[in-house]
């Protein structure tokens, strides 16, 4: 009987120590095991940019070669913020230039359908996201843009960073817009646009990152 009720003592005793053990377990069993799969919904999956139709500006302001101005192309990004959804200003750039051409671009972007000498450039650089500007005088690519000269083809109106000092020219062939120089991995984006009467219009961007999508080297005109 005394052995039994040593037993029994002990027994009792052990209890609260080990409920307490498991109490102090308990969580780390769960985060090891949990009880439940994991969360499935991806928070992102519908976060593609949406712009719509926008007019950005007039031809009027485009009557000569190398005319040119700056405007802002505005998409919204599905979040869950206060206002459902985030905006996202994409600088762009619009320019006659000298000669028609095909606004298609090597990775296949299609800017706009049939031949056009009205095109419209993004301005953020494929390199690390600067803006990049239009320089009307190409001398000012080569006296402030790192001393590139380009080739006597390519003296004419060009495009350039100011951050890395990759310079694009907007009527490269088979290829506006082409990186010529700098570390820029491929050429400047493309907007999709048309033209109504005066207006142009944007119906979307091409969509892409920072230093990424290496497009063809430079073909000797």
């Amino acid at each position: 009987m005394k052995l039994d009720r040593r037993r029994l003592i002990k027994t009792l005793t052990a209890i609260p120590i080990v409920g307490g053990i498991l109490v102090i377990l308990s969580p780390l069993l769960r985060y090891l095991k949990p009880n439940d799969g994991p969360f499935q919904i991806n928070m992102t999956a519908g976060d593609t940019p949406s712009g719509g139709a926008q007019v950005v500006g007039s031809t009027a302001a485009l009557q000569k070669p190398w005319d040119y101005f700056y405007f802002t192309y505005i998409q919204s990004y599905p979040q869950y913020d206060v206002d459902g959804s985030k905006k996202a200003n994409i600088a762009g750039v619009a320019l006659k230039l000298p000669q028609k051409v095909k606004f298609v671009n090597a990775s296949g972007y299609v800017g706009f359908d049939g031949e056009t000498d009205v095109v419209l450039f993004q301005r953020i650089c494929p390199h690390l996201g600067c803006i990049f500007n239009f320089i009307p005088d190409w001398h000012e690519v080569t006296a402030g843009y790192g001393g590139f000269v380009p080739p006597k083809w390519e003296q004419h109106s060009l495009m350039a960073c100011p951050c890395h000092l990759s310079i694009y020219d907007p009527t490269y062939p088979n290829d506006p817009g082409n990186v010529i120089s700098g570390p820029a991995p491929r050429g400047a984006r493309y907007f999709k646009f048309e033209i109504k009467g005066q207006d142009i219009i944007v119906s979307g961007a091409e969509t892409g990152g920072i230093a990424e999508c290496p497009r063809p080297g430079r073909a000797e005109a």
